[in-house]
């Protein structure tokens, strides 16, 4: 059982299942048999390899959400994120990629993507893998000031200070 608003870890060695497992709870793989219930159909996902595509920047950070939010909202957020720390003004309409954004920014696109979908229950697969420690706490302290209960498969779970429970994968 995992409660809502909380923050579990799951580790273990490469090759237990914390991926398919995080997938199949997201909605991201399916199962072959057995089903996975959620009490909510708002689910995000960040995994270590962020989707960008060639497309605006607005574009982007809207990917796949259904909800309708203004440009004041989605600059907001981008500056809460420090998206581009040497600019003063955000270009919603500015083209982006994967070869104009820095693995880091890709990475915090994808954790904006999610506050942005007001998702209940974020997973997050080795999502910080790119992040220096600064941005970590920086989106970590974001991420906790929304109600989000969130699962977060790591090999590093000592870059995390505020989880509430933690289950080691292992295989006998």
């Amino acid at each position: 059982n995992i409660t809502k608003g909380s923050h579990t870890i799951i580790t273990g060695t490469n090759g237990t299942g914390k991926s398919t497992l995080l997938g199949l709870l997201a909605g991201v793989y399916y199962s072959n048999t057995g089903k996975v219930f959620a009490r909510t159909e708002k689910l995000g996902f960040v995994g270590p390899n962020p989707l960008i595509f060639t497309a605006s920047l607005r574009d982007n950070l809207m990917y796949g959400n259904k909800t309708n939010k203004s440009d004041k909202e989605i600059i907001e957020i981008v500056n809460k994120f420090k998206l581009f720390e040497d600019k003063v003004q955000v270009d919603l309409d500015a083209k982006v990629d994967n070869k104009s954004l820095s693995s880091g920014q890709m990475q915090k696109i994808a954790f904006m993507r999610v506050l942005l979908s007001d998702a209940d229950v974020l997973f997050l697969d080795e999502s910080t893998s790119n992040l220096d420690e600064e941005t970590k706490e920086l989106i970590f302290n974001l991420l906790l000031n929304n109600t989000l209960t969130i699962i977060n498969s790591t090999h590093d779970i000592d870059s995390f200070k505020n989880y509430t429970s933690h289950y080691k994968i292992e295989l006998s």
